[in-house]
Protein backbone atom coordinates (compact mmCIF):
# COMPACT_ATOMS: atom_id res chain seq x y z
CA UNK A 1 0.00 0.00 0.00
CA UNK A 2 1.23 3.77 -0.83
CA UNK A 3 2.30 4.67 2.63
CA UNK A 4 1.88 8.25 1.53
CA UNK A 5 -1.91 8.83 1.39
CA UNK A 6 -3.77 10.02 4.21
CA UNK A 7 -7.02 11.48 5.44
CA UNK A 8 -6.13 15.01 3.29
CA UNK A 9 -6.07 13.03 0.20
CA UNK A 10 -9.68 12.29 0.39
CA UNK A 11 -10.90 15.78 1.13
CA UNK A 12 -10.77 17.35 -2.45
CA UNK A 13 -13.26 18.42 -4.44
CA UNK A 14 -12.87 15.02 -6.40
CA UNK A 15 -13.74 12.96 -3.70
CA UNK A 16 -16.63 15.10 -2.03
CA UNK A 17 -18.37 14.94 -5.30
CA UNK A 18 -18.12 11.21 -5.51
CA UNK A 19 -19.21 10.93 -2.26
CA UNK A 20 -22.81 12.66 -2.87
CA UNK A 21 -23.20 10.71 -5.92
CA UNK A 22 -22.36 7.37 -3.62
CA UNK A 23 -24.64 8.85 -1.00
CA UNK A 24 -27.65 10.04 -3.46
CA UNK A 25 -26.90 7.09 -5.94
CA UNK A 26 -26.97 4.84 -2.93
CA UNK A 27 -29.95 5.91 -1.07
CA UNK A 28 -32.14 5.84 -4.66
CA UNK A 29 -30.56 2.44 -5.47
CA UNK A 30 -31.29 0.68 -2.01
CA UNK A 31 -35.00 2.23 -1.80
CA UNK A 32 -35.69 0.47 -5.09
CA UNK A 33 -34.16 -2.54 -4.00
CA UNK A 34 -35.90 -3.31 -1.14
CA UNK A 35 -38.72 -0.78 -0.76
CA UNK A 36 -40.80 0.39 -3.65
CA UNK A 37 -40.58 1.16 -7.05
CA UNK A 38 -39.09 4.64 -8.25
CA UNK A 39 -38.36 4.51 -12.04
CA UNK A 40 -40.34 5.39 -14.75
CA UNK A 41 -40.77 2.16 -16.33
CA UNK A 42 -44.36 0.39 -17.07
CA UNK A 43 -45.51 -3.31 -18.26
CA UNK A 44 -44.44 -1.92 -22.06
CA UNK A 45 -40.98 -0.03 -21.75
CA UNK A 46 -39.23 -2.09 -19.41
CA UNK A 47 -35.37 -1.00 -20.32
CA UNK A 48 -34.88 2.77 -19.09
CA UNK A 49 -32.15 4.72 -17.94
CA UNK A 50 -30.62 2.93 -15.12
CA UNK A 51 -30.08 -0.36 -17.72
CA UNK A 52 -28.69 2.64 -20.53
CA UNK A 53 -26.01 3.35 -17.50
CA UNK A 54 -24.91 -0.14 -17.49
CA UNK A 55 -24.77 -0.97 -21.23
CA UNK A 56 -22.66 2.80 -21.57
CA UNK A 57 -20.38 1.56 -18.65
CA UNK A 58 -19.60 -1.60 -19.56
CA UNK A 59 -18.91 -0.88 -22.96
CA UNK A 60 -16.44 1.50 -21.94
CA UNK A 61 -15.08 -0.66 -19.61
CA UNK A 62 -14.71 -3.03 -22.98
CA UNK A 63 -12.89 -0.72 -24.67
CA UNK A 64 -10.14 -0.25 -21.96
CA UNK A 65 -9.89 -4.23 -21.83
CA UNK A 66 -9.85 -4.26 -26.10
CA UNK A 67 -6.82 -1.18 -25.85
CA UNK A 68 -5.06 -3.07 -22.94
CA UNK A 69 -5.36 -6.65 -24.75
CA UNK A 70 -4.23 -4.88 -27.83
CA UNK A 71 -1.10 -3.16 -26.78
CA UNK A 72 0.05 -6.25 -24.93
CA UNK A 73 -0.35 -8.85 -27.52
CA UNK A 74 1.53 -6.08 -30.15
CA UNK A 75 4.42 -5.10 -27.12
CA UNK A 76 3.30 -1.95 -27.90
CA UNK A 77 4.90 -0.16 -24.83
CA UNK A 78 2.90 3.21 -24.87
CA UNK A 79 0.75 1.39 -23.51
CA UNK A 80 2.03 -1.87 -21.78
CA UNK A 81 3.62 0.73 -19.60
CA UNK A 82 0.38 1.57 -18.46
CA UNK A 83 -0.92 -1.67 -17.76
CA UNK A 84 -2.12 -1.42 -14.06
CA UNK A 85 -3.83 1.97 -14.44
CA UNK A 86 -5.59 0.52 -17.99
CA UNK A 87 -6.51 -2.68 -15.39
CA UNK A 88 -8.27 -0.25 -12.66
CA UNK A 89 -9.95 1.94 -15.10
CA UNK A 90 -11.57 -1.06 -17.03
CA UNK A 91 -12.52 -3.12 -13.21
CA UNK A 92 -13.75 0.20 -12.12
CA UNK A 93 -16.01 1.39 -14.52
CA UNK A 94 -17.22 -2.22 -15.34
CA UNK A 95 -18.15 -2.76 -11.50
CA UNK A 96 -20.13 0.93 -12.27
CA UNK A 97 -21.80 -0.84 -14.72
CA UNK A 98 -22.79 -3.79 -12.53
CA UNK A 99 -23.95 -1.55 -9.68
CA UNK A 100 -26.01 -0.10 -12.30
CA UNK A 101 -27.63 -3.07 -13.10
CA UNK A 102 -28.37 -4.18 -9.85
CA UNK A 103 -30.73 -1.31 -9.13
CA UNK A 104 -32.63 -2.47 -12.59
CA UNK A 105 -33.46 -5.74 -11.91
CA UNK A 106 -33.72 -4.74 -8.43
CA UNK A 107 -31.70 -6.77 -6.50
CA UNK A 108 -28.38 -8.25 -6.00
CA UNK A 109 -29.64 -11.91 -5.23
CA UNK A 110 -31.40 -11.56 -9.26
CA UNK A 111 -27.93 -10.79 -10.63
CA UNK A 112 -26.70 -13.74 -8.64
CA UNK A 113 -29.67 -15.92 -10.07
CA UNK A 114 -29.10 -15.10 -13.65
CA UNK A 115 -25.44 -16.63 -13.65
CA UNK A 116 -26.59 -19.51 -11.60
CA UNK A 117 -29.47 -20.53 -13.64
CA UNK A 118 -28.08 -20.95 -17.16
CA UNK A 119 -30.25 -20.56 -19.80
CA UNK A 120 -27.51 -21.45 -23.27
CA UNK A 121 -29.92 -20.00 -25.46
CA UNK A 122 -30.57 -16.35 -23.96
CA UNK A 123 -28.18 -13.49 -25.22
CA UNK A 124 -29.23 -11.98 -21.55
CA UNK A 125 -27.44 -15.09 -20.06
CA UNK A 126 -24.50 -14.78 -22.22
CA UNK A 127 -23.97 -11.42 -21.82
CA UNK A 128 -23.88 -11.41 -18.25
CA UNK A 129 -21.88 -14.46 -17.99
CA UNK A 130 -19.43 -13.24 -20.52
CA UNK A 131 -19.24 -10.27 -18.30
CA UNK A 132 -18.16 -12.06 -15.46
CA UNK A 133 -15.63 -13.57 -16.76
CA UNK A 134 -13.82 -11.05 -18.45
CA UNK A 135 -14.22 -8.89 -14.66
CA UNK A 136 -12.23 -12.59 -13.74
CA UNK A 137 -9.96 -12.14 -16.21
CA UNK A 138 -9.44 -8.83 -15.62
CA UNK A 139 -9.21 -9.43 -11.60
CA UNK A 140 -6.18 -12.36 -12.45
CA UNK A 141 -3.98 -10.08 -14.53
CA UNK A 142 -4.12 -7.42 -11.59
CA UNK A 143 -3.58 -9.32 -8.90
CA UNK A 144 -0.31 -10.77 -11.19
CA UNK A 145 0.39 -7.49 -12.12
CA UNK A 146 0.33 -6.31 -8.46
CA UNK A 147 3.00 -9.55 -7.83
CA UNK A 148 5.33 -8.71 -10.37
CA UNK A 149 4.35 -12.21 -12.07
CA UNK A 150 4.57 -11.82 -15.74
CA UNK A 151 5.81 -14.06 -18.61
CA UNK A 152 4.12 -17.05 -20.11
CA UNK A 153 0.80 -16.31 -19.02
CA UNK A 154 0.73 -12.99 -20.15
CA UNK A 155 -0.14 -13.43 -23.96
CA UNK A 156 -2.64 -16.71 -23.32
CA UNK A 157 -4.55 -14.37 -20.57
CA UNK A 158 -4.11 -11.13 -23.23
CA UNK A 159 -5.35 -13.08 -25.34
CA UNK A 160 -8.34 -13.95 -23.71
CA UNK A 161 -9.49 -10.69 -22.60
CA UNK A 162 -9.59 -9.75 -25.99
CA UNK A 163 -11.99 -12.52 -27.36
CA UNK A 164 -13.95 -12.57 -23.88
CA UNK A 165 -14.13 -8.80 -24.10
CA UNK A 166 -15.48 -8.57 -27.83
CA UNK A 167 -17.85 -11.09 -27.82
CA UNK A 168 -19.08 -9.49 -25.05
CA UNK A 169 -19.73 -6.02 -26.79
CA UNK A 170 -21.55 -8.33 -29.43
CA UNK A 171 -23.37 -10.14 -27.56
CA UNK A 172 -24.99 -6.89 -25.56
CA UNK A 173 -26.31 -5.92 -29.49
CA UNK A 174 -27.32 -9.51 -29.80
CA UNK A 175 -29.80 -8.82 -26.70
CA UNK A 176 -31.65 -6.15 -28.61
CA UNK A 177 -30.94 -7.48 -32.09
CA UNK A 178 -32.95 -10.63 -31.54
CA UNK A 179 -35.96 -9.25 -30.12
CA UNK A 180 -38.66 -10.32 -31.89
CA UNK A 181 -41.52 -7.02 -32.82
CA UNK A 182 -39.24 -4.44 -32.63
CA UNK A 183 -37.99 -2.77 -36.00
CA UNK A 184 -35.40 -0.45 -34.43
CA UNK A 185 -33.91 -3.14 -32.79
CA UNK A 186 -34.25 -6.50 -35.29
CA UNK A 187 -30.92 -7.76 -37.15
CA UNK A 188 -26.88 -7.49 -36.24
CA UNK A 189 -26.78 -4.19 -37.07
CA UNK A 190 -26.72 -3.16 -32.93
CA UNK A 191 -23.71 -6.01 -32.70
CA UNK A 192 -21.57 -3.84 -34.54
CA UNK A 193 -22.55 -0.29 -33.12
CA UNK A 194 -22.01 -1.67 -29.40
CA UNK A 195 -18.42 -3.14 -30.99
CA UNK A 196 -17.24 -0.03 -32.24
CA UNK A 197 -19.13 2.24 -29.53
CA UNK A 198 -17.23 0.31 -26.73
CA UNK A 199 -13.81 0.81 -29.09
CA UNK A 200 -14.21 4.55 -29.30
CA UNK A 201 -15.52 5.48 -25.43
CA UNK A 202 -13.02 3.36 -23.89
CA UNK A 203 -10.17 4.81 -26.11
CA UNK A 204 -11.93 8.29 -25.17
CA UNK A 205 -11.94 7.58 -21.04
CA UNK A 206 -8.21 6.73 -21.46
CA UNK A 207 -7.18 9.98 -23.24
CA UNK A 208 -9.24 11.95 -20.66
CA UNK A 209 -8.64 10.18 -17.57
CA UNK A 210 -4.94 9.40 -18.19
CA UNK A 211 -3.74 12.49 -20.23
CA UNK A 212 0.44 11.17 -20.09
CA UNK A 213 1.54 12.18 -24.06
CA UNK A 214 2.55 7.89 -25.12
CA UNK A 215 -0.61 6.72 -23.59
CA UNK A 216 -2.59 9.58 -24.95
CA UNK A 217 -1.20 9.24 -28.33
CA UNK A 218 -1.60 5.61 -28.75
CA UNK A 219 -5.25 5.95 -27.36
CA UNK A 220 -5.86 8.73 -29.38
CA UNK A 221 -5.27 7.07 -32.55
CA UNK A 222 -7.53 4.22 -31.64
CA UNK A 223 -10.34 7.03 -30.29
CA UNK A 224 -9.85 8.60 -34.28
CA UNK A 225 -10.09 5.63 -36.13
CA UNK A 226 -13.13 3.99 -34.13
CA UNK A 227 -14.98 7.65 -33.80
CA UNK A 228 -14.55 8.08 -37.59
CA UNK A 229 -16.31 4.36 -38.36
CA UNK A 230 -19.13 4.83 -35.77
CA UNK A 231 -19.77 7.69 -37.85
CA UNK A 232 -19.68 6.01 -41.08
CA UNK A 233 -22.29 3.45 -39.21
CA UNK A 234 -24.27 5.84 -37.81
CA UNK A 235 -24.56 7.56 -41.49
CA UNK A 236 -25.26 4.11 -42.83
CA UNK A 237 -27.98 4.05 -40.29
CA UNK A 238 -29.51 7.49 -41.01
CA UNK A 239 -29.80 6.83 -44.89
CA UNK A 240 -31.16 3.44 -44.30
CA UNK A 241 -34.12 4.79 -41.66
CA UNK A 242 -34.87 7.15 -44.16
CA UNK A 243 -35.64 4.41 -47.04
CA UNK A 244 -37.16 2.49 -44.97
CA UNK A 245 -40.65 1.19 -45.01
CA UNK A 246 -40.69 -1.42 -42.77
CA UNK A 247 -44.17 -1.12 -40.02
CA UNK A 248 -43.64 0.31 -36.88
CA UNK A 249 -39.94 1.25 -37.33
CA UNK A 250 -39.24 4.63 -35.87
CA UNK A 251 -35.87 5.22 -36.65
CA UNK A 252 -32.95 6.05 -33.75
CA UNK A 253 -30.25 7.16 -35.58
CA UNK A 254 -30.00 11.35 -35.93
CA UNK A 255 -27.71 13.04 -38.60
CA UNK A 256 -26.36 15.62 -35.48
CA UNK A 257 -25.19 11.85 -34.18
CA UNK A 258 -22.38 12.45 -36.64
CA UNK A 259 -21.55 16.03 -34.60
CA UNK A 260 -18.76 15.17 -32.32
CA UNK A 261 -17.36 11.99 -33.38
CA UNK A 262 -15.94 14.01 -37.06
CA UNK A 263 -15.28 16.89 -34.73
CA UNK A 264 -13.36 15.06 -31.85
CA UNK A 265 -11.51 12.80 -35.05
CA UNK A 266 -10.54 15.79 -36.98
CA UNK A 267 -9.32 18.23 -33.99
CA UNK A 268 -8.56 15.94 -30.98
CA UNK A 269 -4.88 17.05 -30.99
CA UNK A 270 -6.24 20.53 -30.42
CA UNK A 271 -7.98 19.91 -26.83
CA UNK A 272 -7.56 16.06 -26.13
CA UNK A 273 -9.29 15.73 -22.79
CA UNK A 274 -12.19 17.82 -23.68
CA UNK A 275 -13.07 16.39 -27.18
CA UNK A 276 -12.04 12.93 -25.31
CA UNK A 277 -15.50 13.67 -23.11
CA UNK A 278 -17.58 14.93 -26.18
CA UNK A 279 -16.94 11.27 -27.99
CA UNK A 280 -18.17 9.61 -24.65
CA UNK A 281 -21.35 11.78 -24.66
CA UNK A 282 -21.67 10.96 -27.70
CA UNK A 283 -21.79 7.80 -27.42
CA UNK A 284 -24.10 7.67 -24.37
CA UNK A 285 -26.67 9.74 -26.74
CA UNK A 286 -26.39 6.64 -29.60
CA UNK A 287 -26.78 4.14 -26.70
CA UNK A 288 -29.61 5.54 -25.42
CA UNK A 289 -30.98 6.72 -28.34
CA UNK A 290 -31.30 2.90 -29.93
CA UNK A 291 -32.15 1.61 -26.23
CA UNK A 292 -35.09 4.08 -25.38
CA UNK A 293 -36.82 4.43 -29.03
CA UNK A 294 -36.88 0.45 -30.30
CA UNK A 295 -39.06 0.57 -27.16
CA UNK A 296 -41.55 3.34 -28.10
CA UNK A 297 -44.06 1.57 -29.80
CA UNK A 298 -46.74 -0.60 -27.78
CA UNK A 299 -46.84 -4.27 -29.00
CA UNK A 300 -50.12 -5.05 -26.92
CA UNK A 301 -53.36 -3.56 -25.06
CA UNK A 302 -51.22 -2.87 -22.13
CA UNK A 303 -51.04 0.62 -21.11
CA UNK A 304 -51.23 1.85 -24.66
CA UNK A 305 -53.28 0.38 -27.61
CA UNK A 306 -51.30 -2.00 -30.29
CA UNK A 307 -48.64 0.74 -32.70
CA UNK A 308 -49.15 3.70 -30.19
CA UNK A 309 -46.23 5.46 -30.01
CA UNK A 310 -45.09 5.99 -26.30
CA UNK A 311 -42.81 8.95 -24.70
CA UNK A 312 -40.18 8.54 -22.07
CA UNK A 313 -38.86 11.14 -20.05
CA UNK A 314 -36.10 10.08 -17.17
CA UNK A 315 -37.32 10.61 -13.17
CA UNK A 316 -34.84 11.87 -11.11
CA UNK A 317 -34.50 8.86 -9.31
CA UNK A 318 -33.14 7.23 -12.65
CA UNK A 319 -30.47 10.40 -13.03
CA UNK A 320 -28.88 9.38 -9.63
CA UNK A 321 -28.34 5.38 -11.07
CA UNK A 322 -26.70 7.12 -13.69
CA UNK A 323 -24.58 9.43 -11.26
CA UNK A 324 -24.12 6.52 -8.52
CA UNK A 325 -22.86 3.84 -12.03
CA UNK A 326 -20.67 6.83 -12.23
CA UNK A 327 -19.29 7.65 -8.68
CA UNK A 328 -18.96 4.25 -8.12
CA UNK A 329 -16.21 3.80 -11.05
CA UNK A 330 -14.49 6.88 -10.19
CA UNK A 331 -14.27 5.77 -6.27
CA UNK A 332 -12.48 2.40 -7.69
CA UNK A 333 -10.62 4.23 -10.02
CA UNK A 334 -8.94 7.02 -7.68
CA UNK A 335 -8.49 4.80 -4.53
CA UNK A 336 -6.69 2.56 -7.51
CA UNK A 337 -4.40 5.30 -8.19
CA UNK A 338 -3.90 5.96 -4.81
CA UNK A 339 -3.43 2.66 -3.25
CA UNK A 340 -2.37 0.64 -6.13
CA UNK A 341 -0.51 2.68 -8.52
CA UNK A 342 2.78 3.46 -6.48
CA UNK A 343 2.81 0.72 -4.94
CA UNK A 344 5.74 -1.96 -5.53
CA UNK A 345 5.58 -5.38 -6.79
CA UNK A 346 6.10 -8.04 -4.40
CA UNK A 347 9.63 -9.95 -4.35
Amino acid sequence: MNANVSLRDFATPTWILIAVGLVAGGAVGLYEMFFGHLFATNSALVWTLPLVTYIFLALMSTGISLVLAYGLIMKDEAITRHTRPLLIMAIGILLGGFTALATELGSLLNMVWILLSPNPSSPIWWMGTLYSIELVLLFVKLVMDLRGRHGVFDLPLAWGTLVIAAAAAITIGAVFGTVIGRPDFHGAFLSVVTLVSALVSGAAAIVLLRPQSTLTEAAGRIFRQAALVFAALILTRVAYEAHSTVEGMLGWANIFMLVPFLVAAMLLSLAPRLLALVGILGVFWVQYSFIITGQLVSLGQMAHWYGAVQTYQPNIPEALILVLGIAVAAALIKLGEQFLIARRPAA
